[in-house]
């Protein structure tokens, strides 16, 4: 494994955390080569192993030269980018990483898909994943049963006797131990439907919230608050047969929906930050989406560089 391919690891892993994040050219980079999937992995277990024993690693290196400490700064945020770089940080990283690595679960997997691309994902337990177009899913636990979602996703989950499998999508875990369910993830909101068995959501503040079947629950991320209600069973991750349905769901959601297919992101005005929609879009090449939105309901699509702004038409 080359520096190279190492240093374009690091560079992707925290390229993730932003909001703008091109899914589809670390889709083309990952499967770009087994070794690249693997410094992907390196760097992602390493990342997560300093994270977990912050305060561990504190307090070894209390003791060290201010230059250390200093490195050590540098570890909670940046550790992979100095340890990638030598010198006597990467030579502490490494340490550690040998010191950890015994006790730690074996590394997580990552899947991405591209735009308007979906992917299949079995887990060991005969769990089934699709994952949607422009998202991520992340799978850990030495059972497979630890997983987080960036995007959207369809789950299958056998009943397993002793399991519960958990899925962590932008603030709230939902737990499962038998179920079919779909979660969409948006900058303010997540939507889970479930349209087999049932399963329990963990919000933000730690409220615990039974989904059962035919249910679809709204969470506003910014108030903590869950909307539960019912939903047409045959609307399930309609998004695998070319259509995205909507019955009374924040703008926003749309918008982050749209954003995966279309390539382009796709954000909503604050005064619109009320306005809710119902309907149905065709996905198609992804191109007309927001065209169609903004047709629907009365709206506009301002240009704003490489995103699109959804606002009130002018004169309204």
């Amino acid at each position: 494994m080359t520096d190279k391919v190492t240093e374009e690891a690091i560079a992707w892993h925290f390229a993730q955390q932003r909001d703008d994040a091109d899914w589809d050219a670390f889709a083309r980079w990952l499967e770009a080569g087994p070794s690249h999937r693997d410094a992907y992995d390196a760097v992602a277990l390493l990342d997560d192993s300093i994270d977990r024993h912050r305060a561990t690693l504190a307090t070894i290196l209390m003791d060290k030269s201010e230059q250390v400490a200093g490195a050590r700064r540098g570890l909670s945020r940046f550790g992979m980018r100095i340890a990638a770089a030598g010198g006597a940080a990467g030579a502490i990283a490494a340490a550690l990483l040998v010191t950890i690595q015994p006790t730690q679960p074996p590394a997580a997997s990552i899947y991405v898909t591209g735009l308007n691309q979906s992917r299949s994902i079995a887990l060991a337990d005969g769990s089934t994943v699709q994952l949607a177009s422009s998202s991520r899913l992340e799978v850990a636990g030495a059972k497979q049963d630890d997983l987080t979602l960036r995007g959207a996703a369809a789950f299958s989950i056998p009943h397993r006797e002793g399991r519960t499998l958990v899925v962590h999508a932008a603030g709230v875990d939902l737990k499962d131990i038998g179920t079919k369910f779909d979660v969409a993830t948006g900058p303010t909101t997540v939507r889970v439907a479930v349209a087999e068995g049932r399963l329990v959501a963990l919000l933000p503040d730690r409220e615990r919230v039974q989904i059962g079947e035919g249910k679809r629950m709204l969470v506003d991320l910014r108030s903590g608050v869950a909307d539960l209600r019912s939903f047409a069973v045959e609307d399930f991750a309609s998004w695998r047969s070319g259509r995205l349905v909507y019955e009374d769901v924040p703008l926003a959601l749309v918008a982050a929906d749209i954003s995966r297919y279309s390539g382009t992101k796709v954000v909503v005005d604050p005064e619109l930050s009320g306005r809710r929609f119902s309907g149905v879009l065709t996905i198609g090449d992804g191109s007309q989406l927001v065209r169609n939105l903004v047709s629907f309901m009365g709206l506009q699509a301002r240009p704003e560089g490489k995103s699109v702004r959804v606002v009130a038409r002018s004169g309204t």
